[in-house]
């Protein structure tokens, strides 16, 4: 063997040890502090105390709540104008922040058929009228709802989610 392919191993071989130790460290540590989370690559939880399961379960969850957006309306709307439309489209009572909602014909969102104010928690349209008319027949909507919160008198977006809706325009009605 020569000298460069010897030093070579022992290299890697001091690389590897140091390797296993850190990974020794670091199990020592969640031992310690009561929860193991081995899910990632070996699909158990293992814990010793069962405080500490439900604080990370917890953590977790109001992670996930952060940005999640509570939906209340109905999948269709209807209007004998093709104009003014009977829906309901609000911001729920669960949400604790403003939400802003615009209404577009495509689903790239670029035909803008309808532009909201803020709308507080517990507050809805019950009608509203569009741009322009809309043919008679039934046309697929795009509705984002955007969460707006207020950080420092600036508006910050904190969630978004798109729906769509049926809005139904019959002048025969």
């Amino acid at each position: 063997m020569t000298k460069t392919t010897r030093q070579f191993a022992l290299l890697l071989a001091g690389v590897l040890l140091l390797s296993a130790l850190v990974g020794c460290k670091k199990k020592e540590e969640e031992k310690q502090s009561g929860i193991i989370l081995d899910y990632a690559t070996q699909g158990v939880i293992e814990t010793h105390d069962p405080n500490a399961l439900q604080k990370a379960y917890d953590e977790a969850v109001e992670k996930a709540r952060e940005g999640m957006i509570a939906l209340t309306y109905r999948n269709d709307a209807s209007s004998e104008d093709g104009q003014t439309f009977n829906c309901y489209i609000g911001n729920s009572t669960s949400n604790s922040d403003d939400l802003f909602i615009a209404i577009y014909a495509d689903s790239a969102c670029t035909d803008e058929l309808f532009r909201g104010q803020l709308l507080r928690p517990g507050t809805a349209y019950e009608t509203v009228t569009l741009n322009r008319k809309l043919d008679e027949g039934v046309h697929t909507v795009y509705v984002p709802h955007t969460l707006i919160r207020v950080v420092d008198g600036q508006q910050a977006i904190v969630g978004q989610t798109i729906v769509t809706m049926d809005f139904h325009v019959d002048s025969d009605s």
